[in-house]
Formats: structure tokens, sequence, C-alpha cells
């Protein structure tokens, strides 16, 4: 198991900018808080290697509440929309985030903002834990259960403790309290194939969704460059949804998401205050959450979440806790929704 840093973020650190922590803005009405990026989990799939068993990341992190609601309620009044849904989600299980209950209070009590939803295995909560979330207004859990049979569920997860039974307890205790559930599960071919219409089936049959929503999102399993790799071959996108139609017609179940169920579209997106090629001054606050990298906030700044940003260095072998307080100039690789990817000038 790799031993890592757990960094506590405050406000002195940019909540936008990296992937790893606070707030990402892909230019909807849809912003992406992220308070953790732990997860006790080891999802032999996952994209962004999470877990205890991960070997490609050396850092970890935790934001603290006030410093994420006050950007998130900066981020949201630059939007000028009122239809704003927040959804937390993370590198991570938020559902691991301490203040998981201060963070939905503080979200749902932001003007602008219309929904607070929430991306989790849901196996760290308890049945106390989610009717207090759903008194502080989350409206809907995205549950991640990839299979029902439980010696299947434990290797996907890549925990043998992992109980998918619990899980699909607190799923019902969830819609039970008033917190709509939509069941999100990775399809690995070869691997939990007979599993999806046992998935459909069971949350059509607990209420899943509730006839608003598209009860189970499918998802197709992708390898990344980072993240774990299962030893298969991925679908093509045209079979795959050519295997969920089937799949809808064969069991009465929509499967694919109608146009505008969940009210996402373009919205302002915060401006990019760096370019790439720009060289800037940073000084390095921490280990970016992958070997090789560093975090670094740049010299300028004018404290605000809507121009301020964290940037990812790339440092290779160079990396290293010596870095820490330094000041280095580097040339901006990649912007692309406010994620910022740089390396240093030597």
């Amino acid at each position: 198991m790799a031993r890592r840093p757990l960094y506590a973020v405050d406000a002195d650190v940019p909540q936008v900018g990296t992937l790893a922590f606070g707030l990402v803005d892909r230019g909807t009405n849809v912003l992406e808080v992220r308070p953790t990026s732990v997860c006790a989990l080891s999802c032999i799939f996952c994209s962004v290697n999470a877990g205890p068993l991960s070997r490609a990341r050396w850092a970890e992190y935790v934001v603290e509440v006030e410093a994420l609601l006050s950007a998130l309620e900066e981020v949201v009044r630059f939007k000028k929309i009122d239809d704003v849904e927040v959804h937390i989600d993370g590198m991570g299980d938020p559902g691991t985030y301490p203040q998981l209950v201060e963070l939905v209070e503080g979200a749902n009590a932001i003007k602008g903002v219309a929904v607070v939803s929430m991306q989790t295995r849901l196996y760290m909560l308890d049945e106390e834990k989610i009717r207090r979330l759903a008194s502080a207004g989350l409206d809907r859990f995205n549950v991640s259960i990839d299979a029902l049979d439980a010696g299947l569920a434990k290797k996907l997860a890549g925990a043998e403790w992992y109980d998918v039974e619990k899980t699909l307890q607190l799923v019902k205790t969830a819609l039970e309290a008033g917190i709509n559930v939509v069941i999100s599960p990775v399809w690995v071919p070869g691997y939990n194939d007979e599993e999806m219409p046992k998935i459909v089936k069971w949350a059509v049959e607990n209420g899943v969704g509730r006839g608003t929503h598209t009860p189970v999102l499918i998802q197709k399993y992708i390898p990344h460059k980072r993240g774990r790799r299962v030893d298969v071959r991925p679908m093509s996108w045209g079979e795959f949804w050519s295997r969920l139609r089937e799949m809808e017609k064969r069991l009465g179940v929509p499967l694919i998401p109608k146009p505008g169920e969940y009210n996402i579209h373009k919205a302002p997106e915060l401006p990019k205050p760096y370019k790439v090629g720009e060289v800037v001054e940073l000084e390095i606050v921490a280990r970016g959450i992958f070997k090789g990298e560093m975090l670094g906030v740049p010299k300028t700044r004018r404290n605000t979440a809507v121009w301020d940003r964290t940037i990812t260095t790339v440092h290779g072998p160079q990396a290293s806790d010596s870095l820490i307080g330094r000041r280095v100039r580097v040339k901006i690789l990649e912007n692309t929704h406010n994620i910022y990817l740089a390396q240093p000038l030597r």
C-alpha cells in the first residue's frame, strides 16, 4: 500500500486550475466541486488511479470547506444564471470528505444554485449521514455499482472488504430520505456483461430514478493514460450504443437519457488568465497528485476565484519536496477548461 502525504488545502491556494481538487468549470451550468481526492477503494478500471493501491499517485488533498464554498459562491455569481447544478465529485470519492454535510448545506444556500448532486460509491456513509445530507438539501446521488454479485463486486472494487449489499441498502435509505438516486456502473466487457441487466432490473424494482431520470446510466470502460487498465478489448462507441439500445428493448427500460433530462446547457465559462505558451512565475506549494508533478501558485494574484489559478507543473524525475517554497518560471502547455499544465523553464 502506497503512503502519500495528505495536503489540507486552504484559501491561500486557488480553487480553480487543477483536476485534483477545487472547482472545474466546463462552460455549462454544471459546476464540478471536488473536496477531496481520497478514496478507500482501488477499482481495477479506475480512470484516475485512486485508492491505496495506486502506484502512480504521490499526494492526496482535502479542501477546507470555507475555502471551497467561498470560491464556489464567486463562480456561481460570475455565471449570472439561476439554474446552476453543483455536482460534488472528484479524483476520489467525496463521501470520504469529513465536512460533506456542511458543503452540501453551504452550496444549497448560494443564490443561483438549483440542484446539488453527488457522484459516490456510497459505501463510506451510513443511514444517519444520508439523512443529514437530505436535510442539508442534497437532491441526487449518482451511485457507482458495477455488479450485484458479491464476489465480482469485490474484484472490480479492488477491495475484499467491499460489501455491495450494504451499498444497496444505503440506496434504499437515500430514496426513503427523499434523495433521488441514479446508478452509474462501468461496463467492463468480459467482466460484468451479465451484471448490467441485473443492475437495471434491481434499480427499476426499487424506484431508482423516480420517473424523472433514466434509472441507470451505464458508462463505457475507457482506458486512460494514467488510469488502471484491464486486460480486455474496450467496446467501440458504436458497439456500446448498439448494445445499450438492444438492452433497452429487451428490458423495456430507458438507458439513454432523454434530451434535456438533466437540464445541462451552455453558460459563461471562467476567463483563462494564462495562454498556452505564456511564461508565468510560480511558487511551488505542494506535490502534484501524480509522481513527477508539483503544484504552483502564480506570484501575482487577484485574490478571486474568477481569476486565480493553481497550476500543475511537470518536473519528471526532478520533482521533489525540496522544490516546495521555491519560485520557478514555467511555460503553459495546456489550459482547456482552466485546467493548467505547465513545464518548468531551465
